[in-house]
């Protein structure tokens, strides 16, 4: 089958529609006091053409497309140890500074997840949470600054001497060492493909000490997706999540996790790990 036969291939993806009058898109996370009641998402299902990124003609490439497909070969670490975690962060930070040219980067925190979990959000670092089925970006314009500022006040990262750029750079791949990506991959947006200043807004999240917010999508026909199926454990996806110097309103890879009709993965639930990094440039 011909790379343009396989982009042709049809897949369904949650898309967030705009919010009603009077209401701002997002959720609150956790229970706490600071509950926002004007929060609203509501999610359709959109039919995509989902390209397998593997066999297209012109695979992604970081400098070009924001994400990318690497081999990565780290320590398996034992996330519930601290030292082997922190070992697991330095492999980390090593592969993002060769891959983006970056002076020096931060691994600030990372998510485990597992398909079949109900919780988007786990704060331990150990325990799983759920496969994000909703089409977002991880920043806007305005919030990653302010998250930038957050880190570097909390002690997280360090941001002297103070960067010419900086940018969020995500690593996400399996943990799973005995069966590939079945259940839930990820599908990402070819920034190319998308008008980021009339199709994006906000999406609040109100945790109990801070107001993030990250990129609701409006959906469109032109979006160029695609993904990598059965990925396994040698292997990682770098994505930029955001880059000061990036252009044309560009904050960051639009991404979700899906239902893949062209694979069987019942039964098999996907088990990964998202680490989030900061990059910076001097």
């Amino acid at each position: 089958m011909s790379a343009a036969k396989l982009s042709e291939r049809l897949a369904t993806l949650q898309y967030l529609t705009r919010p009603s009058a009077g209401k701002r898109t997002g959720r609150n996370i956790g229970v706490h006091a600071n509950v926002a009641t004007d929060l609203e998402a509501v999610h359709v299902p959109i039919p995509v053409k989902m390209a397998d990124y593997r066999r297209v003609a012109a695979p992604p490439r970081l400098i070009v497309d924001r994400f990318e497909l690497r081999r990565w070969q780290p320590a398996q670490p034992d996330f519930a140890d601290p030292a082997s975690v922190r070992t697991f962060y330095a492999a980390a930070e090593a592969f993002v500074c060769a891959a983006v040219g970056a002076a020096r980067v931060h691994v600030f925190d990372h998510t485990l997840r597992t398909s079949g979990v109900s919780s988007l959000n786990a704060a331990d670092g150990a325990s799983a949470a759920g496969a994000v089925l909703r089409v977002h970006g991880d920043y806007t314009a305005d919030s990653a600054p302010t998250r930038l500022a957050q880190l570097a006040a909390a002690g997280a990262i360090t941001v002297e001497p103070a960067p010419s750029r900086f940018a969020f750079v995500n690593v996400w791949r399996s943990v799973d060492q005995q069966q590939p990506v079945l259940s839930h991959p990820l599908a990402l947006c070819r920034p190319r493909s998308i008008d980021y200043a009339r199709d994006t807004w906000s999406y609040h999240m109100h945790f109990e000490d801070r107001v993030g917010r990250n990129l609701a999508i409006e959906a469109k026909a032109g979006h160029e997706w695609g993904y990598y199926p059965r990925m396994t454990a040698d292997e990682a996806l770098l994505f930029f999540a955001f880059d000061s110097s990036a252009a044309d309103g560009d904050v960051g890879v639009v991404h979700t996790a899906f239902d893949d009709p062209a694979i069987d993965g019942a039964g098999v639930p996907r088990r990964s790990v998202e680490l989030r990094t900061v990059a910076l440039w001097d």
